[in-house]
Protein backbone atom coordinates (compact mmCIF):
# COMPACT_ATOMS: atom_id res chain seq x y z
CA UNK A 1 0.00 0.00 0.00
CA UNK A 2 1.38 3.38 -1.04
CA UNK A 3 1.67 5.88 1.80
CA UNK A 4 0.31 9.32 0.90
CA UNK A 5 2.22 11.71 3.11
CA UNK A 6 1.19 15.25 2.10
CA UNK A 7 -2.32 16.43 1.22
CA UNK A 8 -2.37 19.87 -0.36
CA UNK A 9 -4.47 19.60 -3.52
CA UNK A 10 -7.75 18.00 -4.55
CA UNK A 11 -5.75 15.41 -6.50
CA UNK A 12 -3.74 14.55 -3.35
CA UNK A 13 -6.94 14.06 -1.38
CA UNK A 14 -8.54 11.84 -4.03
CA UNK A 15 -5.35 9.76 -4.28
CA UNK A 16 -5.35 9.21 -0.52
CA UNK A 17 -9.02 8.22 -0.50
CA UNK A 18 -8.65 5.85 -3.47
CA UNK A 19 -5.60 4.18 -1.93
CA UNK A 20 -7.65 3.61 1.21
CA UNK A 21 -10.65 2.44 -0.83
CA UNK A 22 -8.65 -0.27 -2.60
CA UNK A 23 -7.55 -1.52 0.80
CA UNK A 24 -11.05 -1.42 2.31
CA UNK A 25 -12.50 -3.37 -0.64
CA UNK A 26 -9.97 -6.15 -0.19
CA UNK A 27 -10.19 -6.55 3.57
CA UNK A 28 -13.99 -6.41 3.67
CA UNK A 29 -13.78 -9.62 1.63
CA UNK A 30 -10.63 -11.10 3.19
CA UNK A 31 -11.76 -10.82 6.81
CA UNK A 32 -15.03 -12.55 6.03
CA UNK A 33 -13.16 -15.35 4.24
CA UNK A 34 -10.91 -15.72 7.30
CA UNK A 35 -13.96 -15.81 9.56
CA UNK A 36 -15.74 -18.53 7.58
CA UNK A 37 -12.55 -20.56 7.53
CA UNK A 38 -12.70 -21.02 11.33
CA UNK A 39 -15.23 -22.86 13.52
CA UNK A 40 -18.26 -21.08 14.94
CA UNK A 41 -18.36 -20.68 18.71
CA UNK A 42 -15.02 -22.39 19.35
CA UNK A 43 -12.58 -19.53 19.87
CA UNK A 44 -13.83 -17.06 22.46
CA UNK A 45 -11.94 -14.03 23.71
CA UNK A 46 -12.58 -11.12 26.06
CA UNK A 47 -13.13 -8.11 23.84
CA UNK A 48 -10.96 -5.15 24.92
CA UNK A 49 -13.62 -2.59 23.95
CA UNK A 50 -16.95 -4.32 24.51
CA UNK A 51 -15.69 -5.98 27.73
CA UNK A 52 -17.54 -9.22 27.12
CA UNK A 53 -16.86 -12.75 25.93
CA UNK A 54 -17.05 -12.73 22.16
CA UNK A 55 -16.86 -15.36 19.43
CA UNK A 56 -13.77 -14.61 17.31
CA UNK A 57 -15.49 -15.74 14.12
CA UNK A 58 -18.56 -13.56 14.66
CA UNK A 59 -16.49 -10.48 15.48
CA UNK A 60 -14.21 -10.99 12.48
CA UNK A 61 -17.33 -11.00 10.26
CA UNK A 62 -18.46 -7.75 11.92
CA UNK A 63 -15.07 -6.18 11.31
CA UNK A 64 -15.38 -7.11 7.63
CA UNK A 65 -18.76 -5.34 7.55
CA UNK A 66 -17.18 -2.27 9.19
CA UNK A 67 -14.62 -2.18 6.37
CA UNK A 68 -17.35 -2.36 3.75
CA UNK A 69 -18.99 0.71 5.26
CA UNK A 70 -15.60 2.47 5.23
CA UNK A 71 -15.36 1.69 1.51
CA UNK A 72 -18.81 3.14 0.93
CA UNK A 73 -17.91 6.34 2.83
CA UNK A 74 -14.71 6.79 0.88
CA UNK A 75 -16.33 6.15 -2.51
CA UNK A 76 -19.14 8.62 -1.91
CA UNK A 77 -16.71 11.40 -0.95
CA UNK A 78 -14.47 10.64 -3.96
CA UNK A 79 -17.51 10.94 -6.23
CA UNK A 80 -18.65 14.17 -4.61
CA UNK A 81 -15.16 15.60 -5.19
CA UNK A 82 -15.42 14.83 -8.90
CA UNK A 83 -13.11 11.82 -8.75
CA UNK A 84 -13.67 8.23 -9.84
CA UNK A 85 -13.70 5.56 -7.12
CA UNK A 86 -11.17 2.78 -7.71
CA UNK A 87 -12.40 -0.79 -7.62
CA UNK A 88 -8.96 -2.34 -7.68
CA UNK A 89 -8.13 -4.31 -4.56
CA UNK A 90 -5.12 -5.16 -2.48
CA UNK A 91 -4.02 -8.80 -2.37
CA UNK A 92 -6.19 -11.27 -0.43
CA UNK A 93 -4.43 -14.09 1.44
CA UNK A 94 -5.52 -17.13 3.47
CA UNK A 95 -3.04 -19.17 5.53
CA UNK A 96 -3.68 -22.77 6.63
CA UNK A 97 -3.46 -21.85 10.35
CA UNK A 98 -6.21 -19.70 11.88
CA UNK A 99 -3.78 -17.72 14.02
CA UNK A 100 -1.68 -16.75 10.97
CA UNK A 101 -4.75 -15.19 9.35
CA UNK A 102 -5.41 -13.21 12.53
CA UNK A 103 -1.76 -12.07 12.55
CA UNK A 104 -2.18 -10.84 8.98
CA UNK A 105 -5.45 -9.11 9.90
CA UNK A 106 -3.77 -7.30 12.79
CA UNK A 107 -0.83 -6.27 10.58
CA UNK A 108 -3.24 -4.98 7.94
CA UNK A 109 -5.12 -2.88 10.47
CA UNK A 110 -1.88 -1.32 11.71
CA UNK A 111 -0.78 -0.57 8.15
CA UNK A 112 -3.98 1.22 7.21
CA UNK A 113 -4.04 3.08 10.54
CA UNK A 114 -0.61 4.43 9.58
CA UNK A 115 -1.93 5.46 6.15
CA UNK A 116 -4.76 7.46 7.73
CA UNK A 117 -2.87 8.94 10.66
CA UNK A 118 0.40 9.82 8.92
CA UNK A 119 -1.23 11.87 6.15
CA UNK A 120 -0.27 15.52 6.69
CA UNK A 121 -2.97 17.90 5.53
CA UNK A 122 -2.04 21.44 4.59
CA UNK A 123 -3.55 23.71 7.22
CA UNK A 124 -7.11 24.57 6.32
CA UNK A 125 -7.21 22.15 3.38
CA UNK A 126 -10.04 19.59 3.36
CA UNK A 127 -10.83 19.68 7.10
CA UNK A 128 -13.87 17.40 6.75
CA UNK A 129 -11.84 14.78 4.89
CA UNK A 130 -9.09 14.99 7.50
CA UNK A 131 -11.70 14.49 10.20
CA UNK A 132 -13.22 11.51 8.34
CA UNK A 133 -9.94 9.64 7.86
CA UNK A 134 -9.03 10.17 11.52
CA UNK A 135 -12.43 8.81 12.55
CA UNK A 136 -11.96 5.74 10.34
CA UNK A 137 -8.44 5.26 11.69
CA UNK A 138 -9.72 4.74 15.21
CA UNK A 139 -12.11 2.05 13.98
CA UNK A 140 -8.95 0.38 12.69
CA UNK A 141 -7.20 0.85 16.05
CA UNK A 142 -10.12 -0.94 17.70
CA UNK A 143 -10.00 -3.74 15.14
CA UNK A 144 -6.26 -4.22 15.72
CA UNK A 145 -6.76 -4.49 19.48
CA UNK A 146 -9.56 -7.01 18.94
CA UNK A 147 -7.39 -9.20 16.69
CA UNK A 148 -4.63 -9.11 19.32
CA UNK A 149 -7.08 -10.32 21.97
CA UNK A 150 -8.28 -13.12 19.70
CA UNK A 151 -4.72 -14.33 19.17
CA UNK A 152 -3.92 -14.16 22.88
CA UNK A 153 -6.98 -16.27 23.67
CA UNK A 154 -6.04 -18.89 21.06
CA UNK A 155 -2.49 -19.08 22.42
CA UNK A 156 -3.82 -19.42 25.97
CA UNK A 157 -5.94 -22.37 24.86
CA UNK A 158 -2.89 -23.99 23.26
CA UNK A 159 -4.64 -23.88 19.87
CA UNK A 160 -1.96 -22.13 17.81
CA UNK A 161 -1.83 -25.08 15.41
CA UNK A 162 -5.60 -25.05 14.77
CA UNK A 163 -6.23 -25.21 11.03
CA UNK A 164 -8.78 -23.55 8.80
CA UNK A 165 -11.54 -25.60 7.22
CA UNK A 166 -10.56 -27.41 4.05
CA UNK A 167 -12.66 -28.34 1.07
CA UNK A 168 -13.50 -32.03 0.92
CA UNK A 169 -11.87 -33.52 -2.24
CA UNK A 170 -15.11 -35.32 -3.13
CA UNK A 171 -16.91 -31.97 -3.45
CA UNK A 172 -15.06 -31.27 -6.70
CA UNK A 173 -17.47 -33.70 -8.38
CA UNK A 174 -20.64 -32.52 -6.63
CA UNK A 175 -22.66 -30.25 -8.87
CA UNK A 176 -24.61 -28.73 -5.99
CA UNK A 177 -21.43 -27.66 -4.15
CA UNK A 178 -19.84 -26.16 -7.26
CA UNK A 179 -23.10 -24.34 -8.03
CA UNK A 180 -23.13 -22.87 -4.53
CA UNK A 181 -19.55 -21.65 -5.01
CA UNK A 182 -20.60 -19.99 -8.27
CA UNK A 183 -23.67 -18.43 -6.63
CA UNK A 184 -21.56 -17.13 -3.75
CA UNK A 185 -19.16 -15.45 -6.19
CA UNK A 186 -22.10 -13.91 -8.06
CA UNK A 187 -23.60 -12.62 -4.80
CA UNK A 188 -20.27 -11.02 -3.88
CA UNK A 189 -19.93 -9.42 -7.32
CA UNK A 190 -23.45 -8.02 -7.20
CA UNK A 191 -22.95 -6.68 -3.68
CA UNK A 192 -19.96 -4.65 -4.88
CA UNK A 193 -21.60 -3.66 -8.15
CA UNK A 194 -24.58 -2.20 -6.31
CA UNK A 195 -22.23 -0.37 -3.95
CA UNK A 196 -20.46 1.14 -6.95
CA UNK A 197 -23.75 2.54 -8.20
CA UNK A 198 -24.63 3.83 -4.71
CA UNK A 199 -21.37 5.80 -4.85
CA UNK A 200 -21.96 7.09 -8.37
CA UNK A 201 -25.56 8.15 -7.73
CA UNK A 202 -25.23 9.23 -4.10
CA UNK A 203 -26.56 12.73 -4.81
CA UNK A 204 -30.00 11.23 -5.50
CA UNK A 205 -31.34 9.54 -2.38
CA UNK A 206 -34.23 7.69 -4.01
CA UNK A 207 -32.04 5.72 -6.39
CA UNK A 208 -28.98 5.28 -4.16
CA UNK A 209 -30.98 4.03 -1.16
CA UNK A 210 -32.89 1.48 -3.24
CA UNK A 211 -29.62 0.17 -4.66
CA UNK A 212 -28.02 0.15 -1.21
CA UNK A 213 -30.82 -2.02 0.16
CA UNK A 214 -30.17 -4.58 -2.59
CA UNK A 215 -26.43 -4.47 -1.92
CA UNK A 216 -27.03 -5.29 1.75
CA UNK A 217 -29.28 -8.21 0.75
CA UNK A 218 -26.55 -9.64 -1.47
CA UNK A 219 -24.01 -9.19 1.32
CA UNK A 220 -26.25 -11.19 3.67
CA UNK A 221 -26.70 -13.90 1.07
CA UNK A 222 -22.93 -14.10 0.54
CA UNK A 223 -22.51 -14.34 4.30
CA UNK A 224 -25.16 -17.05 4.72
CA UNK A 225 -23.92 -19.03 1.71
CA UNK A 226 -20.44 -19.10 3.27
CA UNK A 227 -22.01 -20.81 6.27
CA UNK A 228 -23.97 -23.22 4.06
CA UNK A 229 -20.73 -24.29 2.36
CA UNK A 230 -19.41 -25.36 5.76
CA UNK A 231 -22.54 -27.47 6.28
CA UNK A 232 -21.74 -29.09 2.91
CA UNK A 233 -18.20 -29.93 4.13
CA UNK A 234 -16.60 -27.17 2.09
CA UNK A 235 -15.19 -23.67 2.61
CA UNK A 236 -15.56 -20.28 0.93
CA UNK A 237 -13.12 -19.80 -1.94
CA UNK A 238 -10.92 -16.82 -2.80
CA UNK A 239 -11.41 -15.96 -6.45
CA UNK A 240 -8.33 -16.37 -8.68
CA UNK A 241 -6.23 -17.66 -5.76
CA UNK A 242 -3.08 -19.73 -6.22
CA UNK A 243 -1.93 -22.10 -3.45
CA UNK A 244 1.77 -22.57 -2.75
CA UNK A 245 3.57 -25.61 -1.37
CA UNK A 246 2.82 -24.50 2.21
CA UNK A 247 -0.90 -24.25 1.52
CA UNK A 248 -1.00 -20.43 1.50
CA UNK A 249 -3.61 -19.03 -0.90
CA UNK A 250 -2.98 -15.66 -2.57
CA UNK A 251 -5.04 -13.66 -5.02
CA UNK A 252 -4.20 -10.30 -6.53
CA UNK A 253 -7.72 -10.04 -7.95
CA UNK A 254 -10.08 -11.49 -5.32
CA UNK A 255 -13.05 -9.67 -6.86
CA UNK A 256 -13.79 -7.80 -10.10
CA UNK A 257 -12.22 -4.34 -10.39
CA UNK A 258 -14.26 -3.26 -13.42
CA UNK A 259 -18.05 -3.07 -13.44
CA UNK A 260 -20.34 -2.13 -16.34
CA UNK A 261 -22.59 0.92 -16.39
CA UNK A 262 -21.47 4.52 -15.97
CA UNK A 263 -24.82 6.31 -15.89
CA UNK A 264 -28.27 5.54 -14.51
CA UNK A 265 -29.70 3.86 -17.58
CA UNK A 266 -26.65 1.74 -18.38
CA UNK A 267 -26.27 0.73 -14.71
CA UNK A 268 -29.91 -0.32 -14.41
CA UNK A 269 -29.70 -2.17 -17.73
CA UNK A 270 -26.75 -4.26 -16.52
CA UNK A 271 -28.43 -5.18 -13.23
CA UNK A 272 -31.38 -6.94 -14.86
CA UNK A 273 -29.42 -9.75 -16.58
CA UNK A 274 -27.15 -10.08 -13.53
CA UNK A 275 -30.13 -10.70 -11.23
CA UNK A 276 -31.71 -13.03 -13.82
CA UNK A 277 -28.50 -15.09 -14.02
CA UNK A 278 -28.31 -15.37 -10.25
CA UNK A 279 -31.96 -16.40 -9.97
CA UNK A 280 -31.47 -19.12 -12.61
CA UNK A 281 -28.47 -20.52 -10.68
CA UNK A 282 -30.50 -20.67 -7.45
CA UNK A 283 -33.38 -22.43 -9.21
CA UNK A 284 -30.97 -25.01 -10.65
CA UNK A 285 -29.32 -25.56 -7.26
CA UNK A 286 -32.63 -25.93 -5.43
CA UNK A 287 -33.59 -28.79 -7.75
CA UNK A 288 -30.49 -30.66 -6.53
CA UNK A 289 -30.76 -30.02 -2.79
CA UNK A 290 -32.95 -32.18 -0.50
CA UNK A 291 -35.57 -30.65 1.76
CA UNK A 292 -34.19 -29.24 4.98
CA UNK A 293 -32.30 -26.30 6.49
CA UNK A 294 -30.03 -25.64 3.52
CA UNK A 295 -32.87 -25.64 1.03
CA UNK A 296 -34.98 -23.38 3.25
CA UNK A 297 -32.14 -20.83 3.46
CA UNK A 298 -31.56 -20.90 -0.29
CA UNK A 299 -35.27 -20.31 -0.89
CA UNK A 300 -35.09 -17.15 1.26
CA UNK A 301 -32.23 -15.85 -0.90
CA UNK A 302 -34.07 -16.70 -4.10
CA UNK A 303 -37.20 -14.87 -2.95
CA UNK A 304 -35.27 -11.66 -2.19
CA UNK A 305 -33.42 -11.84 -5.51
CA UNK A 306 -36.78 -12.10 -7.28
CA UNK A 307 -37.80 -8.97 -5.39
CA UNK A 308 -34.62 -7.25 -6.64
CA UNK A 309 -35.49 -8.24 -10.20
CA UNK A 310 -38.99 -6.74 -9.85
CA UNK A 311 -37.52 -3.51 -8.45
CA UNK A 312 -34.86 -3.23 -11.17
CA UNK A 313 -37.41 -3.81 -13.94
CA UNK A 314 -39.51 -0.90 -12.72
CA UNK A 315 -36.57 1.38 -11.95
CA UNK A 316 -35.47 0.92 -15.55
CA UNK A 317 -38.96 1.31 -17.04
CA UNK A 318 -39.58 4.48 -15.03
CA UNK A 319 -36.20 5.96 -15.93
CA UNK A 320 -36.86 5.36 -19.64
CA UNK A 321 -40.15 7.28 -19.42
CA UNK A 322 -38.53 10.54 -18.31
CA UNK A 323 -36.58 12.83 -20.58
CA UNK A 324 -33.25 14.02 -19.23
CA UNK A 325 -32.34 10.90 -17.24
CA UNK A 326 -29.16 9.26 -18.39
Amino acid sequence: MENIKTIETREDAIKLLNTALEHEWAVSFEYTVHAYSMPKGKFWYTDPVMKNRTDARAQTIQIGIDEMYHALQLGIIITQMGGTPSFKTDEAVRYPRIIDNLKRDKMTEDMVTSLYQSAKFKEGAFPKIQNMVLNISYDEVRHSDQFVSMMEAIKKEGAEEALCFQSSPENADKEEVQLLHEITRLENELMHRYLRYVMLFSEHQDLSQRLFKNSIDHMRHWDKNSGLLIKMNDVIQIENAEKDAKGVERSRSPMPDVYPGNNRLSALETLLPAEETLIARYEKLLALVPDGEIKDQLNIHLALNREHLFTQEWLLKNARKIKGIE
